[in-house]
């Protein structure tokens, strides 16, 4: 019985470990196919562009709810805040380190959200905004597809 016991163990534990050092070589290998263009920044550029995209993906979250509960004060101040205002708000030696692809993509951004703020606050069709926010995703999809950050020390 003790025999058993020690085969399954023993077999458990030659499976763990190859499902483990699987999974290290699928991410190992993910990581190094990234064929993105790597802009290279600091520490605080890096957080600060990810918590722009992240305010993107917030108000995106709060357009879709908006637009379900067809409020457009909703939608036009979740579109707005990320709008062009935010993006005046960028540091200009930030902007300067980065490439001319991701610095006309991120202006369209934001103004593809002013568009949907515009709507919000003008004829207010739920429709419409829906719309634009599908096309302003494929800017940011598009985004995300042809650039990653990387931090240089």
């Amino acid at each position: 019985m003790n025999r058993v016991r020690f085969k399954k163990g023993f077999l458990c534990g030659v499976i763990g470990c190859f499902l483990g050092l699987s999974m290290v070589t699928q991410v190992t290998a993910s990581e190094s196919t990234d064929a993105r263009e790597i802009i290279w920044v600091s520490a605080d550029e890096k957080a600060a562009l990810l918590s722009e995209m992240r305010a993107f993906l917030e108000a995106s979250q709060q357009i879709l709810e908006g637009s379900l509960a067809d409020d457009m004060d909703v939608i036009e101040e979740a579109a707005r805040s990320v709008g062009m205002k935010m993006m005046r708000g960028t540091p200009k030696e930030l902007h300067k380190k980065l490439p001319s692809g991701f610095t006309a993509l991120g202006p369209k951004a934001h103004r593809g959200f002013e568009t949907i703020a515009d709507e919000a606050l003008g004829m207010g069709d739920r429709e419409v905004v829906l719309q634009h926010l599908a096309e302003l995703q494929k800017t940011c999809n598009k985004c995300h597809s042809i650039y990653r950050f990387e931090v240089n020390n």
